[in-house]
């Protein structure tokens, strides 16, 4: 009986963990905030004439849409925005809209300094540090012992010269950033070395 107890309880744990990580997963896009760069869809079920397929969100960060006029798209979650559409065309337009907002693709990460291909990366969900060094072409080779990376927020450090970001990061090692760190859309990965 004592076996048959234990083996229930592992079965729940492993149902449990299973669970969590799935929900873990998950997480990111309900609280995910939207920004110019990243590409949404806008479904409403039965309606083609409201249904956006792919939107771009540029630096206006707004969208002109069918007849609720200027919607504002920056920092705001998909459910969110999902809400507003539903709450405006509720009534007026139509009786009881379904309307489904989803991430097509996410904003560039970018991946600068001593790099083979500097640049910007689509992001993946659970991007890690050593994964957007490896979409850019990896370290270079002459840097690979003495390199050290750096990971900025989106908006962090803006307006800064590269001077003036190696210092900030001389002065801050707690933005050093190790292999296995998962990063988010918009950020940015330094990788900064000396010949010694």
């Amino acid at each position: 009986m004592f076996k048959k107890l234990i083996i229930k309880w592992l079965c729940l744990l492993a149902g449990f963990l299973t669970t969590h990580s799935a929900l873990a997963k998950s997480v990111p896009d309900h609280f995910y905030t939207l920004s110019a760069g990243d590409t949404i869809s806008i479904t409403v079920y039965g309606e083609e004439n409201l249904t956006i397929e792919e939107l771009k969100i540029d630096n206006r960060e707004t969208l002109d849409y069918p007849y609720l006029g200027n919607i504002k798209l920056g920092n705001k979650t998909l459910e969110t925005l999902q809400r507003e559409i539903t709450a405006g065309l509720k009534g007026r337009y139509l009786v009881n809209p379904k309307v489904n907002v989803a991430i097509v693709k996410y904003r560039n990460v970018y991946v600068n300094g001593m790099v083979k291909n500097p640049g910007g990366y689509e992001y993946e969900p659970d991007l890690t540090v050593q994964e957007a060094i490896s979409l850019a072409g990896g370290i270079l080779t002459k840097y690979r012992r003495s390199a050290k990376t750096y990971l900025i927020s989106e908006g962090e450090y803006e307006g800064y010269t590269s001077d003036e970001l190696v210092e900030a990061f001389e002065n801050d090692t707690k933005k050093e950033a190790p292999l296995y760190q998962k990063i988010k859309p918009g950020d940015t990965l330094y990788i900064i070395a000396s010949f010694w």
